[in-house]
C-alpha cells in the first residue's frame, strides 16, 4: 500500500497540516526540530508526494479566511456578515473560523488556512497579537489584515479610535452632570479595551474627578452581571461599560438590586450591537462603524493580494455617540 501523508504525520507525531506545509515549501514556519522529524519520517517511509495533489496548492482558491474570537458576540457576527458581503462583491468566498478566545485553536486555524491555499486572511486575534503570530504571517507571504486588536508594531490593520470612544463616553456623562462615574472595562489585557479605559481615566483626571475603575471579568453578559452586582452597590450615579454585552449584564444586576436605569444609575455602553436599541431603557452607547470596518478591511486585503503583498497603513475609523435613554441628566 502506498504511503500517505497521514502515515508521515503519524510517524513524525505532528499534524497533517504541518506535513503538507513543509513538503509544499513552507518549512520556515516551523522549528528545525519539527522539520527534521518530518524529513526523517519521509525518508524512512519512502514517501513520494503526488505531483498533481502538490500542485493544486498553486491554483488560486478565491477564498479569504476570517478568524474571530467569538462568533456568538453580535459585534463579530455583524462584522463577519459585513466582510462576507464585501468579499462577495469582490468575487471571493469566505472561510470563517471561530477561535473561542483560545490561542492554540487560533494557531491551528492559521495553519489550516495556509494549508488550504487561502489567498488572504482577515484576523481578529483571541488576545493581543503575539510576536510569533506576526512572524508566522510574515513568513507565509499570505496577505493579511488585522482587526479589533491593534498592534503597536505592525501595519496592515483596520481599527477604530477606542481611546476617543472612552473620552467621548466619559465627557458625555460629565456633561449630563455626573461626577461619580465608574468604568467597567472587563478585559484590560486587550489593547482596544485598555484604550477605552485609558480614555475614561484621563478624562476623569482632566476634570479632577476620582476614577472608580474595574478591569475584572470578561467581555460577556455573564461577566457584566457578576461585576455589575459589585459595582452597582458603590456610591455612583453612572457607569461606562466598555462593551454592550457587559452592559446587558449590568442591566440585569441593577434590576436585581432594585435600582432603576437611568433614575438610580445611568449606563453607557460601547459597540452599538443591534440589541442595544431593544433594551429597556434603550442603551446609550459608542457606535463602531461595523459596515465601514468590514468594507475597508476587504478593500485593503484585495489591494495587498493584487500588489504583491505590499503593506498598507493602519486605518483608524472614528466612533460616534448614539444617545438613547439610559443616561439621565443628574441634578446637583
Amino acid at each position: 500500500m502506498k504511503t500517505t501523508i497521514k502515515d508521515i504525520a503519524k510517524e513524525a507525531g505532528v499534524s497533517i497540516a504541518t506535513i503538507s506545509l513543509i513538503i509544499n515549501g513552507k518549512a520556515e514556519l516551523f522549528s528545525p526540530k519539527t522539520v527534521k522529524k518530518v524529513n526523517e519520517a519521509i525518508e524512512k517511509l519512502n514517501y513520494q508526494p503526488n505531483y498533481f495533489a502538490k500542485n493544486l496548492n498553486s491554483v488560486k482558491s478565491n477564498t479569504i479566511g476570517l478568524i474571530v474570537p467569538d462568533v456568538s458576540n453580535p459585534f463579530f457576527s455583524k462584522l463577519a456578515n459585513s466582510i462576507e458581503n464585501a468579499l462577495n462583491e469582490a468575487g471571493y468566498l469566505l472561510f470563517l473560523c471561530n477561535s473561542a478566545y483560545d490561542l492554540e485553536r487560533e494557531q491551528k486555524y492559521i495553519n489550516e488556512m495556509l494549508y488550504r491555499s487561502i489567498e488572504g486572511i482577515i484576523f481578529a486575534s483571541a488576545e493581543n497579537l503575539t510576536e510569533a503570530t506576526i512572524q508566522q504571517l510574515g513568513k507565509s507571504n499570505v496577505p493579511y489584515i488585522l482587526m479589533d486588536r491593534p498592534s503597536r508594531v505592525v501595519n496592515n490593520g483596520v481599527f477604530v479610535d477606542d481611546y476617543a470612544g472612552g473620552v467621548i463616553a466619559t465627557e458625555h456623562l460629565i456633561a449630563k452632570g455626573h461626577t461619580k462615574i465608574a468604568c467597567l472595562s472587563g478585559a484590560e489585557k486587550f489593547v482596544n479595551i485598555s484604550e477605552r479605559g485609558r480614555g475614561y481615566l484621563e478624562t476623569m483626571r482632566k476634570h479632577q474627578l476620582t476614577p472608580i475603575y474595574s478591569e475584572n471579568g470578561t467581555l460577556t453578559v455573564e461577566s457584566g452581571y457578576e461585576e455589575g452586582m459589585a459595582i452597582c452597590k458603590k456610591d455612583i450615579s453612572a457607569i461606562f461599560v466598555c462593551n454592550d454585552l457587559m452592559a446587558i449584564g449590568v442591566y440585569e444586576a441593577a434590576n436585581e438590586l432594585g435600582k432603576v436605569i437611568p433614575s438610580d444609575i445611568s449606563v453607557l455602553g460601547f459597540d452599538d450591537i443591534t440589541t442595544a436599541q431593544y433594551l429597556t431603557p434603550k442603551l446609550t452607547t459608542i457606535q463602531q462603524p461595523i459596515e465601514e470596518i468590514g468594507k475597508v478591511a476587504v478593500e485593503n486585503l484585495v489591494w495587498r493580494i493584487q500588489n504583491n503583498n505590499k503593506a498598507v497603513e493602519n486605518y483608524v475609523a472614528p466612533v460616534t455617540l448614539v444617545e438613547r435613554s439610559s443616561v439621565r441628566l443628574e441634578e446637583n
